[in-house]
């Protein structure tokens, strides 16, 4: 056989391997998919060990991977799976399997034995599910923006796989998985009811705080203006903003809460200095409500001392914008009160050049994913670069998010980004702290 011929061989084999091990591996946490340990499982079951399943479902952080970049959320489940791996030899035995379900590497599977569980009954597996449980979210975090620390959250439940003998092992062993993510579906169900009516509180009661975070010209250091942030009751679940505003979403609340977060974020904005600028987040759905620009929130941004130009209404990048007739109705409306625009999270959403040329935005935002990192990245500073050239070309200012070290700061005003916000500029607080008393 020619050598040439050996090499296209070897190639053809490497890449049918790597094909093979990309199926029974997550290439992300390195941990086998559930197809490569079903034999494992078998063989054990046949030989008369009863097994216990407990299914870990984080999907409910996915929205990090929205705010963040994926690299964030990758890296959360990457530090799951190391969790996990820590518990073999403590409360898991060596021989107990860790798996991701399927594609999806945000479910893990653990199978554990009698031992591991101190003799497998219902009961008892249910308290090591509470343990396992316990010390993930006491060692794992989920940290935004300025939001505090807090433990990740991790839906879960637990089932023994039972074996009927005229049963595939196979099928039963899936059967098993369903029951546990039904327990997971029907905790969230009994949690729905108080948490909506916690939402309907704090809606009918303003129950809101807002925090301001800066945003400074790059070339002089003063402060151009600040973006309003809005969360929810100290001490509630709700003081998570990415809690509050994906569950006021998913039950219809949406339009509602963001009317209320804009009211409390003008309300709080009179002691802002001539010429600084209110940054207000508006997602593409309350674009359009016709009560973006209604008579009383005009009335009230004229009480707080706040003229024509001081308002920039952000909408996010991150909801793909398909009612484009009513989005140009809103856009006149505004322009017409005197509000600039800007696109938000530019470049990490959906279709951002023709949000660019139907908005005609006075303000690009640029994402976190963009800017973190910037000053070790060339890609992304030759990224950066072209997206600052086109906002020059359409007359828009450039805002970086997320600035966290002096060396990105630095590479950003080399390459001459005009504004910038992030931790290590200022963070969001009360608007006090950045105003002479």
């Amino acid at each position: 056989m020619a050598v040439a011929q050996i090499h296209q061989t070897y190639d053809e084999l490497w890449a049918e391997w790597l094909k093979l091990k990309g199926s029974l591996y997550d290439p992300n946490t390195g941990l086998p998919a559930l197809s490569a340990v079903m034999e494992d499982m078998r063989r054990r079951i046949e030989g008369g060990e009863t097994l216990g399943l407990i299914y870990l479902d984080i999907s409910g952080e996915d929205h990090l991977e929205t705010i963040c970049g994926w690299e964030v959320y990758e890296r959360l489940i990457r530090q799951v799976a190391e969790a996990l791996l820590d518990l073999k030899g403590r409360l898991l035995r060596t021989r107990d399997t860790i798996a991701v379900l399927g594609i999806r590497d945000d479910e893990f599977i653990l199978l554990v034995g009698d031992e591991a569980t101190g003799g497998l009954s219902e009961r008892h597996l249910e308290e090591f599910r509470n343990r396992v449980v316990a010390e993930l979210t006491s060692r794992l975090t989920v940290e935004v923006g300025g939001d505090s620390p807090r433990p990740l959250g991790i839906d879960s439940g637990a089932c023994l796989i039972r074996v009927a003998p005229t049963v595939r092992i196979e099928r039963s062993i899936y059967r098993s998985i369903d029951d546990a993510k039904a327990m997971c579906r029907r905790a969230r169900d009994v949690a729905q009811p108080t948490r909506l009516g916690d939402l309907r509180r704090i809606l009918d009661e303003h129950d809101i705080q807002v925090r301001y975070q800066p945003i400074f010209s790059l070339t002089d250091g003063t402060i151009h203006g600040f973006e309003a942030l809005s969360r929810g009751p100290q001490g509630h679940v709700f003081e998570n903003p990415e809690v509050l505003f994906a569950f006021a979403e998913q039950t219809n609340q949406l339009v509602e809460l963001e009317r209320l977060c804009r009211m409390e974020a003008l309300r709080g904005a009179a002691k802002l200095a001539p010429g600084q600028r209110l940054f207000v987040n508006c997602t593409a759905r309350s674009f359009s409500d016709p009560e973006l620009l209604s008579r009383p929130v005009i009335e009230l941004a004229q009480s707080v001392g706040l003229e024509r130009g001081d308002v920039v209404v952000e909408i996010t990048e991150r909801t793909a914008i398909t009612e484009w007739h009513e989005v140009r109705r809103a856009l006149a409306r505004l322009r017409k009160g005197g509000c600039y625009i800007a696109i938000d999270d530019m470049g990490s959403g959906y279709s951002s050049l023709k949000s660019v040329a139907e908005l005609e935005p006075e303000y690009l935002k640029f994402d976190v994913s963009l800017v973190h990192g910037i000053d070790q990245s060339p890609i992304k500073r030759n990224l950066l670069e072209t997206l600052v050239g086109l906002a020059a070309k359409i007359g828009a200012l450039v805002v970086a998010e997320g600035v966290e070290t002096d060396a990105e700061l630095q590479v950003l005003r080399a390459m001459g980004v005009t504004l910038g916000q992030g931790f290590f500029l200022g963070a969001p607080d009360a608007l006090a702290r950045y105003l002479p008393a």
